[in-house]
């Protein structure tokens, strides 16, 4: 199942039926659908912000918009865990699940704190809001990338949120993994899409998956027990993740991640980046634009 049928097969039947109606160009431009608790249900796409109306047409105009109901919001909420909120209590805490085709879904509500240590989350009630973001096996993508870059090659992703970060790296990943030894950190398992023990997505013959692995521990326990030659993680930000891909790099380890920012100049500027550059991990940039495109630049 694509990732768009995936997506609106949590919604209700009646709000399944309307998102059926969108044309396949108008399919293919959606990153998000979002409902929020007694506002207009709406759709991230390339282009920015839409609406859409019973009949199913998107629009910028929200005067015809569809509402969301509460029973909008509950259906979704435990079909995307499966009427078994038991079984998922760690996913709940942290606000998202992965489900079918590698799309997460992330809630938004009351958080309930824990008793003896208020900075932890143990679950959320009064759910207020709902965002599906579709995740896409664009095959192909990476191309580009790696075939202007020799390989294997330390690289830097480099984009603004829902600019096509863990698409290039989901591609990337199945590239070369058909030839080298990859690890693949995938803490939020947004790339692989791993159901139990089996990946959903093609990400290479020889990659081996670290899911739901905190990134510094995931990075370091790769470099013990899988010896990669190659470590792709996402939306790398943390000293600890620092400190673990320093030793991976250190243990001769190419690394290939990403980083939210606007622009390569910006991302220069986080601590994170500029330590790693300082210690020649990257060689080359690829940068996000609009519409899934990127640009490659060779760091020196």
């Amino acid at each position: 199942m694509n990732g768009f049928k995936s997506a609106i097969e949590l919604l209700q039947p009646k709000l399944r039926l309307i998102f059926e109606k969108l044309s396949q160009s108008e399919i293919e431009t959606i990153n998000e659908i979002r409902l929020r608790l007694g506002r207009h249900i709406s759709v991230s796409t390339v282009s920015g912000n839409r609406f859409i109306n019973e009949a199913g047409n998107l629009t910028e105009d929200n005067s015809f918009a569809l509402i969301t109901e509460p029973s909008d919001i509950e259906y979704t909420f435990k079909n995307a865990f499966s009427y078994s909120l038991h079984s998922y209590s760690k996913e709940l805490s942290m606000g998202y699940i992965t489900v079918g085709s590698g799309n997460r879904v992330g809630i938004c509500g009351t958080a309930v704190t824990n008793v003896n240590d208020f900075q932890t989350v143990d679950t959320i009630k009064y759910i207020s809001s709902i965002n599906i973001r579709i995740a896409r096996e664009k095959r192909g993508f990476a191309e580009k990338l790696i075939n202007t870059c020799e390989e294997p090659t330390g690289i830097l992703v480099v984009g603004a949120p829902a600019s096509g970060k863990t698409t290039l790296l989901r591609d990337t990943t199945r590239l070369l993994g058909a030839k080298y030894r990859v690890s693949l950190i995938d803490e939020q398992n947004e790339i692989s899409a791993t159901r139990r023990d089996t990946s959903q997505n093609d990400i290479g013959e020889l990659t081996d998956v670290f899911v739901g692995y905190p990134k510094y521990i995931g990075i370091s326990t790769a470099v013990r027990v899988m010896s990669p030659d190659i470590i792709v993680v996402d939306e790398i930000g943390s000293e600890e993740e620092l400190k673990a891909l320093e030793f991976a790099l250190h243990s001769g380890v190419t690394l290939i991640t990403a980083v939210h920012s606007e622009s390569l100049e910006e991302a220069m500027k986080k601590r994170i980046v500029k330590s790693l550059l300082a210690e020649n991990a990257f060689q080359y940039a690829a940068v996000l634009r609009k519409n899934y495109e990127y640009e490659i630049i060779k760091l020196d």
